[in-house]
């Protein structure tokens, strides 16, 4: 019982500056292709449609549901009668990495307030994008979002469920 008590301890002292911290300063490079960063980078102000390489785009949901293709994603929030209503990046919590001029991968960190039928949720997500660079066109194929976990949540899954 005290390994566990120690393990969870440490988890959680390591696990929470992790979701909090910056990237550690001059790790990745994230200066290298100029261009192509601008170019990435203006793909958020592109109407969906010119977005995605024949809807081949996979997408996890911080709720863990898979969505395969754009249209399948989209469907997924109208059917529930969800929106956007926001989403604001967290300041020095992004990592562009761009491979070969040809590939890329995002980590940031976004603050999201989604309105649904029940009223807003706010909630923070750690997301991972892929791109990829046909004919001379950047495309976004794949995204994974994840919400970090409170040290509560932590400490459940790390114990299981409580004896009877």
């Amino acid at each position: 019982m005290k390994k566990i008590i120690v393990f969870v301890v440490m988890l959680t002292v390591f696990i929470s500056p992790a979701l909090q911290a910056q990237p550690p300063a001059g790790k990745y490079n994230t200066t290298n292709y100029p261009e192509e960063r601008k170019e990435i980078a203006l793909m958020n102000r592109l109407p969906d449609s010119l977005k995605h390489l024949n809807d081949d785009y996979i997408a996890v949901g911080p709720e863990g549901l898979i969505s395969y293709g754009f249209e399948q994603w989209k469907k997924g929030f109208t059917d529930a009668g969800v929106t956007f209503k926001s989403a604001k990046p967290v300041p020095g919590m992004s990592v562009l990495r761009v491979y070969n001029g040809d590939a890329a991968v995002n980590h940031f960190v976004v603050d999201v307030v989604l309105s649904t039928p029940t009223g807003d949720l706010p909630i923070r997500v750690i997301r991972t994008e892929t791109f990829i660079k046909q004919e001379g066109k950047w495309y976004f194929v794949s995204g994974q979002g994840t919400m970090p976990s409170s040290k509560a949540e932590i400490e459940k899954l790390i114990r299981g469920k409580p004896k009877q």
